[in-house]
């Protein structure tokens, strides 16, 4: 019998034993599934679908009216008839029909801009999801990493106390400082379970869908000019621009309302063979309506059509002045988030470290008490959450500007400042986390002239 090389062996074990890495989740894979499985995405396409296929009926002549029936029967009796046959078309004064195409039209594309406005909402609500999902997973794994730590410190603190080198109680404090890891963790899988559900409901699955391991590249690109968005491209601004071609046509609309619309009605009547004396003949009639209620009805329309018309001008501003606020709070957040991980990473975690590692080496020579020693252990693993979030922040500005929205649900993991020795620590908490809401909206036409200042929007994630 031949055997396999040992290192053939190892590899085709490894190969058996590895994850697999279909069972890792990037952010584009999940924002693909978001987008193509979302309900709410795909109810409001839908709509305005349905939207686009009412545009030529709103176009199209009214059916014509053909009717069939006896006439000229004597009340005495008798066989002498007439049969009548008849047809009438209404047709509506000129220009009506194609303004009534093009406000059906105008609306269509109104909606068509609402459901990328929502698609963009989702977006956004999709990204902060996945990156929270992806902050707890590393929590939980530098939970488990500084809990190896911390275990080996505590072997550590018995072999003194065995030895009388270190009192009882430093040895109970170190147990307790692992109870309280396992604390930590109870409550960072409980939150797991809350983002699992969030994720699988934004890309509707089951709640219990596992996701696996999350993957996240972080860029180094800075901010291109070119890559910037444009007001012009806004589906927000493109939808009030739709809106307000619409109530120009329902002003004109209003105004035709004035003129009559036609009826041409043809008629045809043959006589019973019985009737020697008649002969079938036929006839054409031509008839108008008379806007004699144009006082409760024609002028009312008008003034609201120009009511409506201006109210859309005046909301295009509003909307206007909203994105351009919003671009600049944008584009700081992500400058300000950038400097926040160069000072991280250039001056908070190389100083952290070593401290740590003076921290390590004094507690070893028992110069250190060992609360000291856990503290600055806690203090390191918390600045490398906060680093983390400072990262995660960083994407989310730039998410933020690529999908630029007049009220984003805005989300923010890093804190105002780092965590220092001896004073407050985060404890792997997120603070300084906006509240998202209670739920999902689409966009309204309400919405949009509601929209406040403020950063936070009525969209979101609720509960987490």
């Amino acid at each position: 019998m031949k055997f396999m090389p040992l290192a053939c062996s190892v590899y085709i074990a490894l190969l058996f034993s590895s994850p697999s890495y279909a069972d890792s989740l990037t952010l584009d894979e999940f924002l693909s599934d978001v987008s193509k499985a979302n309900p709410s995405i795909q109810s409001v396409q839908l709509r305005a679908q349905a939207l686009e296929n009412r545009i030529d009926p709103a176009g199209a002549l009214d059916d014509p009216f053909i009717a069939m029936g006896v006439d000229e029967v004597s009340f005495g009796g008798g066989s002498e008839h007439v049969m009548r046959y008849q047809i009438s078309q209404a047709i509506p004064f000129p220009g009506k029909l194609s303004t009534k195409s093009g406000i059906a039209r105008d609306r269509a594309s109104s909606a068509k801009s609402d459901a990328e406005t929502l698609n963009r909402e989702v977006t956004v609500i999709a990204t902060q999801a996945f990156f929270r999902a992806y902050y707890n997973q590393k929590s939980i794994e530098l939970n488990s990493k500084l809990k190896r730590i911390v275990s080996g410190t505590v072997s550590s603190t018995k072999s003194r106390y065995l030895t009388g080198d270190e009192g009882h109680h430093d040895f109970l404090l170190a147990k307790i400082e692992l109870s309280s890891f396992d604390v930590d963790k109870l409550k960072l899988l409980r939150e797991q379970k809350t983002l699992q559900a969030v994720i699988n409901e934004l890309r509707s699955k089951p709640a219990e869908t596992p996701l696996g391991s999350l993957s996240v590249k972080f860029s180094s690109k800075d901010l291109i000019e070119g890559e910037l968005p444009s007001s012009t491209n806004q589906p927000e601004l493109k939808s009030l621009d739709f809106f307000v071609t619409q109530a120009e046509k329902e002003e004109k609309l209003a105004k035709l309302a004035y003129y009559p619309d036609f009826v041409i009605q043809g008629m045809v009547m043959d006589p019973s063979s019985n009737m020697m004396d008649a002969s079938s003949n036929w006839g054409v009639m031509v008839g108008v309506n008379i806007p004699i209620y144009a006082g409760k009805k024609q002028s009312k329309l008008l003034s609201a059509a120009k009511n409506d018309k201006a109210a859309a001008l005046r909301e295009k501003r509003s909307l206007e002045n909203r994105l351009n606020t919003e671009f600049v709070a944008a584009k700081e957040q992500f400058k300000t988030a950038r400097d926040v991980v160069g000072l991280y990473k250039n001056t908070v975690m190389p100083t952290t470290r070593l401290a740590v590692k003076n921290a390590k080496s004094s507690y070893a020579a028992g110069r250190l008490p060992l609360t000291e020693y856990l503290d600055t252990l806690k203090v390191q693993r918390t600045q490398e959450l906060e680093y983390l979030a400072a990262q995660i922040d960083v994407e989310l500005a730039r998410t933020r500007l690529k999908e630029l929205l007049s009220a984003p649900p805005v989300l923010r993991l890093a804190p105002t400042k780092p965590s220092l020795f001896g004073g407050r620590s985060m404890g792997g908490g997120m603070s300084d986390t906006v509240n998202m809401g209670d739920g999902m909206s689409g966009p309204t036409r309400k919405t949009k002239a509601s929209s406040g200042s403020g950063d936070s929007g009525s969209s979101g994630m609720g509960g987490m």
